[in-house]
């Protein structure tokens, strides 16, 4: 049955995930909506991108990555197929496209087909994604076809007769599910969609639910653990939390329930203050792809998924929506331009899964993987970009984002207002916003000031600038200047605008030293550097084949240069610093001037795998060249580590040298430098081996067992042996051996002299059980798997 489709969709925005319901017709300002957000973006029909950085991205976006993702989807599975058909209809509500829309014709044709036989059993119709219904929206709002909106209805219409108040419990396991029923329910006007995600979003952390497999072992993995508005703290699964933090702000603003708005803006303190990146990913742990305890940011093993920057832009935008800050905007940009830009590669075709802020060379972009989220989504976000740039509310006019752009929005006295922005951000602060009202009025005007232009890298205090910076942003109105008068991060002006007023508005744009707050462990006696919105790092190619060997001087000064031919066009910083270099292949390290380069963050990893660094040291312990193994020792041989094979993920940084690279671990979770695993057959022991470079008298060792907190854990038993003549033989150790996470475990034996040690080490054997979580690719098992992997951080060996 169809439904009608109501001008509650003009009226009412979802912006970003949704933009699509009010695609195709100018936006009312003069009407209002039973209940929403107060204020809503401009939608991306009445926004013209005109813009030096971003329209030739869009370019390659509509030309390239969704055209590569279609075809790998072909030669695979539809996975991910949804949000591409979004990300299509955005594309086909700017730009005519026959052969684009011939396409997601036939796409649609075969999900629905697909689908079809679920509408008979409501345990499955239960599981069809959200993004199912927000691509309907989508694609019926750009083209005005209904066969998918039709199917997801239909599909929605057996959930409710099936679940909700007085029917049936269901606690999905991921939490997109109530993003796509709040779109139908804005595009419908029926509350019955409302109604239904509200129950999903209550029924969270309900006790006595049949919870399975790894739901059941940890209930935070999917925000299960407790009822959402209850929750005042980011955990698990990092995509699972924002697609619940983003409707979980829509509930607030549609149904006026101040709890729901308390537990958001609880869970936004949480993660700004203590889980962000200096990029804006978030995500610190590989297991479960989750976020980490307070402060708690490694640089290496950072997740940052690139879905979950695309989640934290969404969720940030409708957090501005909420209360109308400009703060949020500030994380939004500083995800968009850093964490999710880095998400793919200059040339459209390459992603990235995760975004680390360090790289030993180990890890690049990937064409396709076997969970590949990512790439829908980065091109269903830089599709809809138009939609994020300009806000209005009944009085007033939200500039943003700093994109060149022609835009056409309406007033609530029905006035039209024209709008152009040109300016050459990201590189350079000059903002010229042109407005050209079709007849005179007075209304306020919102053109956020960064709160990188204000001295505040980040709201809260995870951040700080290293330095102090005197110059400040200056505006004005038709050539004459004005006082910036700030309110919630916005320069606020108000007078009668006239056709052809100019507003200039100017940000510097010095270098600026950033430092973590002193409990980020990993980031002390480390500097990171920024440009305007921009996060810089040093790579590999500009810096005679390394990065991580970098010393930045308290007193070093940096400038920076426009280089037109380097990564299509790039602002880079420079400066005078020191390289850590070893001395004749020995272990001395002598510190040699260098000079720096750094480029973009988001556009690393573009020349090659290599050396890249975020955050750079400012002590020479910080740093880190390739080492040599230390005096006794001349060689290391293992019975074989974890053997590397490209997988698309940052997991191949296993290296034998850390067992002597003399890095003191900060946990036995330390992954900020290199780890060495090992993965014997159950029941077979493994060991190393240190061979001398002539016989030396050893009296104790120290090991410092890594567990990555996933399917790498302590051992089972270790112990030492030295080589007498052909034979080994154990040390007669004086205490027992340890085996306890977190530190050294040392043990002194009876001195022996010897030409070699072996560690011998016996590995626990863990049983994971079909429907968990389990080795090696983390992924739902469908039968029980025995497992056995350790690791160490260093291996230490001391002489009599």
């Amino acid at each position: 049955m169809a439904h009608k489709i109501t001008r509650r969709s003009l009226l009412i925005s979802t912006c970003c995930l949704v933009p699509a319901v009010h695609l195709l017709n100018a936006l009312d300002a003069s009407a209002t909506a039973a209940t929403d957000y107060a204020v809503i973006p401009v939608p991306l029909t009445q926004v013209d991108v005109l813009d030096a950085f971003w329209t030739p991205r869009m370019e390659v976006n509509r030309k390239i990555s969704i055209w590569h993702c279609f075809k790998k989807m072909e030669e695979f599975e539809d996975f991910g197929a949804p949000k591409l058909i979004e990300a299509a209809a955005y594309m086909l509500a700017k730009q005519a496209d026959p052969k684009l829309e011939k396409y997601v014709d036939e796409v649609i044709d075969r999900l629905v087909t697909q689908l079809n036989p679920r509408l008979a059993d409501p345990d499955k119709a239960v599981r069809v994604s959200g993004h199912f219904s927000e691509a309907a929206v989508a694609y019926y709002s750009a083209t005005g076809k209904r066969k998918m909106l039709d199917a997801a209805l239909e599909i929605s219409n057996v959930i409710d007769a099936n679940f909700g108040p007085g029917k049936r419990d269901y606690i999905s396991e991921h939490e997109g599910q109530k993003i796509g029923l709040l779109a139908l329910y804005r595009q419908t006007g029926d509350d019955k969609y409302l109604k239904l995600a509200r129950f999903f979003m209550d029924g969270r952390g309900k006790d006595g639910y049949p919870r399975a497999g790894e739901y059941a072992i940890d209930r935070t993995y999917a925000q299960d653990h407790e009822p959402v508005v209850k929750q005042d703290e980011a955990v698990g699964h990092c995509v699972r939390a924002m697609f619940l933090y983003i409707p979980l702000a829509d509930l607030a603003a549609l149904t006026g329930t101040p709890e729901y708005q308390e537990a958001a803006d609880k869970i936004w303190e949480d993660v700004v203050g203590h889980k962000l990146y200096l990029t804006g990913g978030i995500g610190a742990i590989r297991f479960h792809e989750q976020f980490g305890s307070a402060y708690e940011l490694p640089n290496l093993s950072a997740w940052n998924e690139t879905c979950a920057s695309y989640g934290n832009i969404v969720w940030n935008q409708r957090m501005f929506q909420l209360h109308q800050d400009a703060r949020y905007i500030d994380v939004l940009e500083r995800v968009l331009y850093n964490g999710f830009g880095s998400g793919v590669s200059l040339e459209g075709d390459r992603f990235f899964y995760q975004n680390p802020l360090r790289s030993f060379g180990n890890y690049e972009r990937f064409e396709w993987i076997d969970v590949p989220c990512c790439p829908p989504n980065v091109v269903r976000l830089m599709a809809s970009l138009g939609s994020y740039i300009y806000a209005q509310s009944v009085d007033s006019v939200y500039v943003n984002l700093f994109i060149g752009s022609n835009a056409r929005l309406r007033l609530a006295s029905g006035n039209t207002v024209a709008i152009q922005q040109q300016t050459g951000y990201p590189w350079e602060g000059a903002v010229t916003i042109g407005l050209s009202p079709e007849r005179s009025e007075p209304f306020t005007l919102l053109v956020r000031i960064p709160g990188w232009a204000r001295n505040e890298v980040l709201p809260g205090e995870l951040y700080k600038y290293a330095d102090k910076s005197e110059e400040k942003p200056t505006l004005n109105v038709n050539g004459q200047p004005v006082e910036l008068k700030i309110e919630r991060g916005y320069a606020r002006i108000e007078r009668k605008w006239v056709k052809g007023d100019t507003v200039l508005l100017q940000l510097p744009m010095p270098v600026r030293r950033v430092k973590a707050n002193s409990q980020v462990q990993e980031d002390r006696a480390m500097v990171a550097l920024q440009r305007g919105p921009l996060v810089y790092c040093a790579e590999w190619p500009d810096n005679n084949g390394h990065a991580l060997n970098l010393l930045i001087p308290e007193d070093a000064k940096f400038e920076s240069q426009w280089r037109p031919e380097l990564l299509n066009g790039v602002q880079v910083v420079t400066g005078n610093v020191e390289a850590l270099h070893r001395q004749d292949n020995g272990s001395a390290l002598k510190e040699q001037p260098h000079r720096l380069v750094a480029i973009p963050y988001f556009a690393w990893s573009n020349r090659g795998p290599g050396e890249m660094a975020v955050w750079m040291a400012s002590e020479p312990h910080k740093a880190w060249v390739a080492p040599f193994p230390p005096v006794p020792i001349q060689a290391v041989r293992s019975s074989g580590g974890v053997q590397k094979a490209w997988t698309g993920y940052n997991d191949q940084n296993d290296d034998i040298r850390a067992l002597y690279d003399g890095k003191d671990p900060l946990s036995s979770a330390d992954e900020s430098y290199l780890y060495f695993r090992m993965r014997p057959e159950p029941g077979t022991a493994a060991w190393i081996e240190y061979e001398l470079k002539a016989p030396a008298n050893i009296s104790s060792a120290q090991v410092y067992w890594f567990d990555d907190r996933r399917f790498c854990r302590l051992p089972k038993s270790w112990r030492l042996l030295y080589k007498d003549g052909d034979a080994w033989k154990p040390v007669a150790n004086v205490e027992p051996y340890s085996v306890v996470k977190n530190s050294f475990n040392t043990v002194t034996f009876s001195p022996v002299t010897t030409v070699a040690m072996r560690l011998e080490i016996e590995p626990a054997t863990k049983l994971y059980k079909a429907g968990e979580i389990g080795p090696p690719g983390a992924m739902f098992l469908d039968k029980d798997t025995q497992w056995s992997e350790f690791g160490l951080l260093e291996w230490r060996i001391s002489t009599a």
